[in-house]
């Protein structure tokens, strides 16, 4: 019990060194509130939702809502501390440990947001007085921003009265404790099939490794090229971006849900979604064929040789069909992004902007079930066919060659 004690502790710390890492990076200290931003992150991470609310000073107006969205980047971490010290100890008491892992981690997600609260200072953007003084925003319609709501108490002028304001954040412990438990359920279950599997548990080690160098290459590498911010960035959001590239870049189209009267503020948004970029033969689908090419390869070479070359490669496409379909399945479900804001005036909230970014589940599902069978196939013949040749000697080459 104590070892799945000490897997959570473990897992949440290593969060939480993650998203202040990010933070920092991103030069976020500068807001304040250091410690309050890592718990919203660390939060965040667990799939759970935070709620922020501001009283803006001099007006009797303050600002409600929530967001919801995984920095993928500290959840993968904590998913990796968190099954690695699991697994150590074995297939004996898994269940025991997974079970105490759960319970300690529910009990920390639970205690440090209620422990740790702050504020941060927040400036309002350029649009507010532009609104403000009646012109339109983008392709907004006049009064349509926050200026539109002067009939509410009285926000015209708002972004002249207002210059910085602090921003309260805090924790919807309902939903994220729901949330924390299917996370966490979810990594106990993968150690269970990964102490029972050999091949799963070889494929675990390679992916693991796999992510860990691409994710030290990635932040390095967007650090040296664009500086600490973009590093920042990266290591917070990297598997997020990896996520969406490889659902959009596979075909899942994505649904874009926007309301209330800001929403106008996203009109560029919905031809985003569909240019060239994302379209079928674009960069992200390169971009999908290359990573579903590697997670083949891996697969592949964790298997071991056995029988003829096209039997390995059915048995290798049988194997990661349903992995690549729960994989899809998971990751359409952490990609999803909601924010909801509504302006508060003398206890009447007005909703100002509801908006939502999601994919189809069973469009996922479906597509993971035929990629992954691709792949599988397709990496077991290129793992196949590098074998025959590295078992081949140079002189034979030349041999034929010259033939």
């Amino acid at each position: 019990m104590s070892r799945g004690a000490g897997a959570s502790v473990a897992a949440l710390a290593a969060m939480a060194a993650v998203a202040a890492a990010g933070l920092l990076l991103l030069d976020a200290d500068r807001l304040g509130g250091l410690a309050t931003q890592t718990v919203a992150v660390l939060v965040l991470a667990a799939g759970g939702s935070v709620e922020i609310e501001a009283i803006l000073s001099g007006l009797p107006v303050g600002l409600r809502g929530f967001v919801e969205v995984m920095p993928l980047g500290v959840s993968l971490v904590g998913a990796l501390v968190l099954g690695a010290l699991l697994v150590r100890g074995g297939r004996v008491g898994l269940l025991v440990r997974g079970a105490t892992a759960v319970a300690v981690l529910l009990a920390g997600i639970a205690v440090v947001p209620l422990s740790v609260r702050g504020t941060i200072t927040l400036r309002l953007p350029q649009i507010a007085p532009t609104a403000a003084s009646g012109s339109t925003a983008r392709s907004c319609p006049e009064g349509a921003a926050l200026g539109g709501l002067s009939g509410l108490g009285g926000l015209g002028g708002l972004g002249d009265a207002v210059g910085a304001f602090d921003v309260g954040l805090s924790v919807a412990i309902g939903p994220t404790m729901v949330a924390a438990t299917c996370w966490t359920v979810a990594v106990v279950a993968a150690c269970w099939v990964v102490t029972r599997v050999r091949s799963v548990a070889r494929a675990a080690r390679a992916a693991a490794s796999s992510i860990g160098a691409l994710t030290v290459l990635l932040v390095a590498g967007a650090w040296v090229l664009w500086g600490s911010s973009a590093g920042g960035g990266v290591l917070l959001g990297s598997p997020l971006a990896l996520s969406a590239a490889l659902l959009t870049g596979l075909g899942v189209p994505w649904t874009l849900h926007r309301e209330e009267i800001l929403a106008c503020l996203l009109d560029g948004t919905g031809s985003l979604l569909g240019s060239g970029l994302i379209a079928p033969g674009g960069p992200l689908t390169w971009v999908a064929l290359a990573l579903l090419l590697g997670i083949g390869i891996v697969g592949a070479r964790a298997v071991p040789p056995t029988g003829g070359p096209m039997r390995r490669a059915l048995g290798a496409a049988a194997a990661l069909a349903p992995v690549m379909s729960l994989v899809l399945t998971i990751l359409a479900l952490a990609t999803r992004i909601s924010v909801d804001l509504g302006v508060a005036v003398r206890g009447f909230v007005q909703p100002v902007l509801d908006v939502s970014l999601h994919t189809d589940l069973w469009t996922a599902a479906g597509t993971g079930l035929v990629a992954g069978a691709v792949a599988g196939f397709t990496g077991s013949l290129l793992v196949t066919g590098t074998r025959s040749m590295a078992s081949v000697g140079w002189r034979a080459w030349t041999d034929r060659v010259r033939r």
